[in-house]
């Protein structure tokens, strides 16, 4: 709780600090504010876990270990925004601080004890993105994604609150004890208490990409600056999947059946589609929206056969992906602002123009594509034996095929880095983007092959 007032205590002096022209100092308070915001999470617990509000909000391993991936990533899209809004300082102070709220949302969202902080927290997430998407004012991909991505989410929005009321309208109770409770003591067939499980569900899918609430992804990954891109597909991603990791060890307790079926349907179809239309993509923006759809897919195995283990591995994966994913944009918006294309074909010529973006980039596409040593495979990997362990052998064939045809189009990209230019050009990227860079190749390759240094602290 005292990182979430801190985190929006800094968003507004964030908006301050761009009134009384303080902005050179914007940037590094906020990123430590990220460090404090960790040390204040990590540091300030009281036994196994710490209620507030009248325990509508709960902080126990699971939401203090996702919550501390989101802040590191944050801190990592903070710092390569620093080159990416040079030229556009009138409005940072605004844009950090909408960034700050939407992290303090994505906390209450991981950490929610009552169904009423999980909407909150889905709102405070989500307003503050439905204007950064948009916030590229003079671009009209920008102004639709915006649009897309707030119509849409209104939509999700009213599931969530339907499915809420039913809840409530057949358990008496927002609490999650309470819902425990009634799971244990109660009618659970009660086609209202299962249809508003399946609301909630559908709200989060929404925010997760996973298919069939996935058109909104690649338009609005698309059409939204590449700072704000990386942090929806990274940061937002997580905060979701921390939340539907709560959702569900709430509602399998009873109906287990037909919510491992639903979410092994949702599983397949999710990564069918994002590898398949990720094959056709011409665009390394629409590539990458696709590539998360596909990953949220194997993620969902994970949640589909959920055990006391399987948050441990999700995080884990989440933590490579995020990783990965900030690199493959940050190198996607250089290539952009040199060469003024953003299509794959774009790419060519780069093991010569730079070769520390084209190491990079290889190392985000091999983690992407679960290739040892990088930190993807094994959090794949850890995915699959978790879901063998469960029974689920089937389930795990069909992601490893899907993983077959995802190599192909990450290989496709890296490449294309090493084709021949038609012209023959310089990239120079920024110290910034040179440490953001070192540090997630290093990151990605430390925790491939020694996975244990995260593992131990989940």
């Amino acid at each position: 709780m005292n990182a979430i007032i801190f985190i929006a205590i800094a968003g507004i002096a964030s908006m301050f600090a761009g009134v009384f022209e303080w902005r050179k100092l914007i940037l590094p308070l906020n990123i430590l504010t990220c460090v404090a915001a960790v040390l204040i999470i990590t540091l300030g617990l009281n036994g196994d876990y710490t209620q507030y509000l009248n325990g509508m909000l709960l902080f126990d391993k699971i939401s203090i270990t996702f919550s501390v991936v989101m802040i590191v990533l944050t801190a990592l899209v903070f710092v390569i925004s620093h080159y990416y809004y040079r030229e556009q300082v009138d409005h940072l102070s605004d844009i950090y601080a909408l960034m700050l709220f939407s992290l303090a949302g994505a906390i209450i969202m991981v950490s929610f004890n009552n169904l009423v902080m999980l909407f909150l927290g889905i709102e405070i997430l989500s307003i503050p993105l439905y204007i950064l998407a948009a916030s590229n004012r003079k671009n009209l991909l920008s102004n639709e994604a915006g649009l897309k991505y707030f119509i849409i989410g209104a939509f999700a929005s009213s599931f969530l609150l339907l499915g809420i009321t039913l809840i409530y309208g057949t358990t008496g109770t927002f609490s999650v004890d309470g819902i425990a409770a009634f799971i244990k003591h109660g009618d659970t067939s009660n086609p209202l208490f299962i249809i508003g499980g399946l609301l909630i569900l559908s709200a989060l899918l929404f925010k997760v990409s996973a298919a069939p609430f996935h058109s909104w992804a690649p338009d609005v990954y698309q059409g939204s600056p590449t700072v704000i891109t990386s942090f929806m597909a990274t940061v937002v991603k997580t905060a979701a999947f921390g939340a539907f990791v709560k959702f569900i060890s709430l509602f399998m307790q009873s109906n287990v059946e037909l919510w491992q079926n639903i979410l092994s349907v949702v599983a397949i179809l999710t990564m069918i589609v994002g590898n398949v239309v990720a094959l056709y993509q011409t665009n390394l923006k629409r590539l990458l929206a696709y590539s998360g759809i596909a990953n949220a897919g194997y993620v969902m195995i994970a949640i589909a056969t959920l055990n006391p283990e399987s948050y441990k591995y999700i995080l884990f994966y989440m933590a490579g992906y995020g990783v990965a994913t900030i690199l493959a944009f940050a190198i996607y918006f250089i290539v952009k602002e040199h060469k003024k294309d953003d299509r794959i074909e774009g790419l060519k010529g780069l093991s010569s123009q730079n070769k520390l973006l084209t190491v990079s980039l290889c190392a985000a596409m091999i983690s992407l594509a679960s290739i040892p040593p990088m930190t993807g495979f094994f959090g794949k990997y850890a995915i699959f034996i978790n879901a063998i362990e469960d029974g689920k052998i089937w389930l795990v064939i069909i992601a490893v095929l899907n993983s077959a045809t995802g190599v192909y189009y990450y290989f496709r990209v890296m490449s294309t880095c090493f084709q021949k230019s038609e012209t023959d050009i310089k990239i120079i990227t920024p110290a910034t983007y040179n440490i953001v860079l070192i540090a997630g190749v290093i990151v990605l390759l430390i925790l491939g092959v020694y996975p244990t240094l995260l593992l131990q602290y989940l």
